[in-house]
């Protein structure tokens, strides 16, 4: 299961009547979140912490070599909703993996990225429930950008490249601690500007904030998948690509009516 969201545009008088009052420095916004959860099947995939790095971090020198042991979700379920609560989304989705898994005799797992109400929602609704929370590896990545960028320049020299794929790839292997620990240690040891600080500092929050969910190794030797590009790719042509367009605004029972029309219909029935 993966959950994400999507901004849709919504008329003006709507948007209005959500939020009448902007608060000093806030701007009108001009879409609200649609919640978009999926539900599939995919077979289990064999590849290594390097394989993963070197396809992230050094795509041009991948690209020509063939993918081994492609696999592809399966029976993709569904649902983008603006009106209803997110935990009725969560729910439905939920049920949908209980008819495909009543008795649980396969391992569920759970691929978001890094909004931290999301894990506390959809864990709530799991209770009793055994599963793994799966943080998608894209975001893992930006953070390490992030962190590079600030040390060696944001030119991507081959001195950033292979800072970002060291320890990328020392967090596929189960090193997360390190990583975070090696970050402290620049802190504390390098002279570091208030930028680059911060950025260091956001980086070493951000992991520290989820690493239950980073254990890398263990979901690659099951031959689990780490990267939320399924429901990534649901927001593209569930929401965005019937929602979005020049000059399209949408009433919220309009957009719903919509959305829900968009799920069965990209969900095959």
């Amino acid at each position: 299961m993966s959950f994400d969201g999507k901004g849709v545009p919504v008329i003006k008088r709507e948007l209005m009547e959500l939020k009448a009052r902007l608060g000093k420095g806030e701007k009108r916004q001009k879409k609200k979140e649609a919640l978009v959860g999926i539900s599939y099947t995919v077979d289990k995939k064999d590849r290594s912490a390097e394989d993963v790095a070197k396809n992230l971090i050094y795509p041009d020198k991948t690209q020509n070599k063939p993918e081994q042991n492609k696999v592809k979700a399966q029976n993709i379920r569904r649902l983008a909703s603006l009106e209803r609560k997110k935990e009725d989304v969560v729910d439905e989705i939920i049920r949908d993996a209980q008819v495909r898994d009543p008795e649980y005799r396969r391992q569920w797992v759970v691929l978001l990225d890094g909004a931290l109400y999301l894990w506390t929602l959809v864990d709530g609704h799991l209770k009793g429930i055994e599963y793994v929370g799966i943080l998608d590896i894209i975001h893992v990545v930006e953070y390490l950008w992030l962190a590079g960028n600030a040390l060696h320049g944001k030119n991507e020299t081959k001195q950033t490249n292979h800072w970002v794929y060291k320890h990328l790839l020392a967090i596929l292997e189960g090193r997360v601690g390190r990583v975070i620990g090696g970050l402290k240690q620049i802190i504390t040891k390098r002279t570091l500007n208030k930028s680059q600080l911060q950025s260091i500092k956001d980086v070493i929050r951000y992991f520290k904030n989820h690493r239950p969910w980073m254990k890398y190794d263990e979901y690659l030797k099951a031959g689990y998948p780490i990267g939320t590009g399924v429901v990534e790719s649901s927001c593209g042509h569930t929401v965005k690509k019937r929602m979005e367009g020049s000059g399209r605004r949408w009433s919220i029972e309009g957009d719903e009516s919509t959305l829900l029309l968009r799920s069965v219909y990209t969900s095959g029935d």
